[in-house]
């Protein structure tokens, strides 16, 4: 059986309650956590990732 078969059951760790986010708030807990990871908003590091692993075919 298939984990994704059964309903999770797992108990939550104990902690502070959030409640539902709005969209805005989401979005902004998003860009922040991005921030923090540096992530590359210009799609360069991908596009150099991709690169390197399928090579170019030259024909």
């Amino acid at each position: 059986m298939a984990s994704g078969d059964r309903p999770n059951t797992a108990r939550k760790p104990p902690g502070k309650k959030t409640g539902k986010l709005s969209q805005k708030e989401q979005s902004e807990r998003f860009k922040e956590a991005a921030r923090e990871l540096e992530a590359d908003e210009s799609g360069a590091a991908f596009d150099r990732a991709v690169k390197i692993i399928i090579p170019s075919k030259t024909t």
